[in-house]
């Protein structure tokens, strides 16, 4: 029987997946859940040490020999400070010394009570990796600590050895034996460039092949990053389905671009019906709430992530596979060596013919009905740069031009920043660069425009509405009493003394015809001056245009 503790099970059960059997330990009493487990467990060999820092070099010794990675495991307090000099030796030689300490639950930390000392990181400049658990009590902190324990586990031989530290807080009961077993646990793989490439069966090419529901989706990255006809080639050689949005800057016929809104049209019941069986990632963020929503509801079997430094983002819950590539080797690995077409395509069949029934809005003046003649109007070789929040998410709902470079700082999706990116990008930037932006985000960089490198060639399109549309199409939030006055930023502020003062061309917009007669000019490469156009607005009219165009789609589209 094991301890009844959620973070040891999963700590227990992902070392026995990672094939690590050799456990020194240190005689204690908060780590006895910990020793209790080792050392009634057959799959482990346990060795005894009372002397924490001779445990802790006893255990290089034996990784030494081994040449894998080795456990020592100490008790709370001044226990773990003398695993210091076989940490700082692990590091350096260096060896994979994996070092579990237990601790007291944080509460209890900083309050004179005893054997308690701040573990958590202690020993951050010496090791690969330091990790502190939680004690779960819910499902996604359950899913937290298993990840956190597979990135220190993937740690320890990652890119060369090295010691890792797994802090684990331990509550009182301790001695609760009355777990029977194990629970299943999820190990991440990590897989370095050979294996990609591998003829062994569990190859991914192979492994791709045996799926029936692909899906693959490509989140941002810079033009030119991924070539076009990898995309159209997947997509005619297997039976899957590519999503991308426009900040992926892949503009392939192939591809879906409309998955968000596809998500909203459909019951809950066709949501799962439709759900993966893989999914692949690459790339950096996507926008899509919805999308992430469907995925972490209905996990699909497995979930490979391409990226090239190897870290561990398991944006669904579900990853099985991080693999160390860039995105055009890995997605060319999966072709087959002969350019033949599938034929029969039920999976793909079905999405392309949802994808077609989305309709873009056709809908009244409003900041949706701007961004939609904006992206119709973009001239040829121009750059787009999308703002946070409403900007990115309507943009997405249209199509844009052939051509047309897609930029959007969604790193961290804030509000700051916007208007000086763009800004600067458009100082080295022979063609036109057009920035989509709503009121707050604009006033809060407007200090963006006050330098003197402001190029002829660049275009911002201010919807104002006079606050942060987005807060009032949250659920729930449109109940605050705080929420004009404070969540929302209501305001009554204008950019044309600002824009003016900063040389540029200003224009207006307060109606369908005032967009129609100004928008010629907004996009016009013939004139020596910047041209800021700021589109007037209400939320209350903005916010029930948006509803209603869902509304409709769901009615066309899920009849």
């Amino acid at each position: 029987m094991y301890p009844d503790k959620k973070n040891l099970l999963q700590l227990v059960a992902l070392l026995k997946a990672y094939s690590i059997k050799q456990i020194v330990v240190a005689p204690g009493s908060r780590n006895s859940p910990l020793t209790h487990s080792f050392a009634t467990d057959p799959d482990f060999t346990c060795w005894r040490v009372t002397d924490e820092r001779s445990a802790g070099f006893f255990a290089l010794g034996i990784s030494q020999k081994l040449q894998e990675p080795v456990a020592v495991c100490c008790t709370s307090g001044s226990a773990l400070l003398n695993l210091g000099p076989a940490i700082s030796e692990a590091f350096y030689q260096p060896l994979p010394l994996l070092v579990i300490s237990a601790d007291r639950p944080a509460a209890w930390i900083g309050q004179t009570d005893g054997q308690t000392i701040p573990q958590a990181g202690l020993f951050k400049n010496l090791v690969k990796k330091s990790v502190q658990l939680p004690e779960p009590t819910t499902q996604e902190e359950e899913w937290y600590c298993n990840r956190l324990i597979n990135e220190a586990l993937s740690a320890l031989e990652h890119h060369g050895k090295g010691p890792v530290h797994i802090n684990i807080p331990l509550s009182e009961p301790l001695f609760n034996y009355t777990a029977g077993q194990l629970p299943d646990v999820r190990k991440i793989t990590r897989s370095l460039p050979e294996r990609i490439f591998s003829t062994q069966k569990n190859s991914f090419h192979n492994r791709f092949k045996e799926f029936q529901r692909p899906l693959i989706i490509i989140g941002q990255l810079l033009p030119d990053t991924l070539p076009e006809d990898i995309p159209a080639k997947l997509y005619a050689q297997y039976d899957c389905i590519l999503f991308a949005e426009h900040l992926s800057n892949i503009q392939s016929k192939d591809i879906l671009h409309n998955l968000d809104a596809i998500l909203y049209t459909l019951p809950e019941e066709k949501k799962k019906e439709l759900s993966p069986d893989l999914v692949v990632t690459l790339g950096g963020h996507i926008v899509s709430k919805r999308i992430k929503q469907w995925l972490r509801t209905y996990f699909p079997r497995e979930h490979w992530h391409i990226t090239e430094n190897g870290e561990i983002a398991d944006l669904f819950q579900c990853m099985t596979d991080v693999i160390e590539s860039d995105a055009e080797t890995f997605l060319h690995s999966l072709l087959k060596e002969e350019s033949e077409e599938q034929t029969t395509k039920p999976w793909q069949t079905y999405w392309s013919q949802l994808s077609a029934s989305i309709q873009e809005p056709d809908c009244p003046y409003s900041d949706l009905y701007s961004t939609g003649l904006l992206c119709r109007h973009l001239p040829a070789n121009s750059s787009l740069h999308l703002a946070n929040s409403s900007s990115v998410r309507y943009a997405q709902l249209f199509s844009l031009p052939k051509g047309i470079q897609v930029y959007g700082n969604r790193g961290t999706s804030g509000i700051e920043g916007s208007v000086s990116t763009a800004a600067g990008y458009s100082s080295v930037n022979r063609e036109l660069t057009f920035l989509l932006i709503g009121d707050l985000s604009f006033f809060y960089d407007m200090n963006g425009l006050w330098n003197e490198h402001i190029s002829p060639g660049l275009r911002i399109l201010v919807n104002n509405n006079s606050g942060g549309e987005i807060f009032y199409a949250l659920p729930g939030l449109d109940k605050s009493e705080a929420l004009n006055p404070y969540i929302a930023g209501n305001h009554q502020t204008s950019a044309k003394e600002w824009a003016e003062s900063r040389g540029f061309i200003y224009l207006s917009a307060h109606n369908k015809d005032d967009l129609t007669k100004n928008m010629p000019i907004f996009v016009s490469q013939n004139t020596q001056q910047p041209v800021l156009l700021e589109v007037f607005s209400s939320i209350e009219t903005n916010t029930g245009i948006v509803k209603r165009y869902y509304h409709e789609l769901k009615q066309v589209v899920g009849s």
